[in-house]
C-alpha cells in the first residue's frame, strides 16, 4: 500500500489494483458538495489517469444491490443510469467505484475479479458486503478473496443513536461505534480470507470529505478498483 497528496493506493488478490482518492483529487461528485460543475470533469481525468476504458458508478441509495459489469456501456466515466450500492467486474480495464464521505469504501478482489462497494450503517447491517464478496466469488477462479477498506468514519468521531445500535445489536442507546471493525468481521464471516485497512478517519481527518464534519458543503472521495 502507498500513499499520496490525492489518493491512497493498494493491490489485491489476482492483480487488482485500488485507490482511494483523498480531498486533494477534489470532489469526484456530480450531485453533492461544493464545486459539483466539474465533478464530471474530475471522473473523466481519473479514468484517463488509471488508463481504464470505462469507469463504472451510479447513483446510491444505502442498499445491498451490487451491480456486475459484464460489458460495459460506451466509453468514458459517467454514471451508469441505475441505483447500486457497489459493482462488480471481471473484465480487464474497467474500473468500478463508489464515492463516500464518512461510508466505508471497500475493495473485494479474487483471481479474476474485483468489486468496489459503499457500505453506509445501514448498507452494512443489511448485508452489502455479504453480497459484493458474493459477486466476486462468481465471478472470480477458485482462490482466496481479500478485501481492503479505505478511509471512513472512524471509532474516534462517529457518535451514533439508538437506530444504528439497534441495527447491530449493540444494547446501548447512544456511543461511538466502530463500523470498521463490524466490516472486518461480516467480510471474514462471508469467505473473505484476508481483511487489510488503510486506516484514516474521514470526520477528524480533514484530507478528506467528510459530511458528518462539513454538511452539504462536503464533497465526495472515491473508491476505485481495476483489473489491469
Amino acid at each position: 500500500m502507498s500513499g499520496g497528496g490525492s489518493a491512497l493506493a493498494a493491490e489485491l488478490t489476482g492483480g487488482a489494483h485500488v485507490i482511494f482518492t483523498l480531498r486533494g483529487a477534489g470532489n469526484l461528485s456530480t450531485a453533492a458538495g461544493d464545486d459539483i460543475a466539474r465533478g464530471a470533469e474530475r471522473r473523466e481525468a481519473l479514468a484517463s489517469e488509471l488508463g481504464v476504458r470505462r469507469l463504472c458508478a451510479s447513483r446510491q441509495v444505502h442498499g445491498t444491490h451490487i451491480n456486475v459489469v459484464c460489458e460495459p456501456v460506451g466509453q468514458g466515466a459517467g454514471a451508469l443510469p441505475i441505483d447500486a450500492d457497489g459493482h462488480a467486474t471481471a473484465l480487464s480495464g474497467v474500473a468500478v467505484a463508489v464515492l463516500t464521505a464518512d461510508c466505508l469504501p471497500v475493495a473485494i478482489g479474487g483471481r479474476g475479479a474485483v468489486a468496489m462497494v459503499h457500505a453506509g450503517w445501514r448498507g452494512l447491517a443489511g448485508g452489502v458486503l455479504e453480497q459484493g464478496a458474493a459477486a466476486v466469488s462468481r465471478l472470480a477462479d477458485d482462490g482466496p478473496l481479500q478485501a481492503v477498506i479505505g478511509p471512513c468514519a472512524g471509532a474516534c468521531c462517529y457518535e451514533v443513536g439508538p437506530e444504528v445500535m439497534s441495527a447491530f445489536g449493540l444494547p446501548a442507546e447512544r456511543g461511538l461505534i466502530d463500523l470498521r471493525a463490524i466490516a472486518r468481521r461480516r467480510l471474514l464471516a462471508a469467505g473473505v480470507d484476508s481483511v487489510a485497512d488503510m486506516g484514516g478517519c474521514t470526520i477528524c481527518n480533514e484530507s478528506n470529505f467528510s459530511f458528518r464534519r462539513e454538511g452539504a458543503a462536503a464533497g465526495r472521495q472515491a473508491g476505485v478498483a481495476w483489473l489491469s
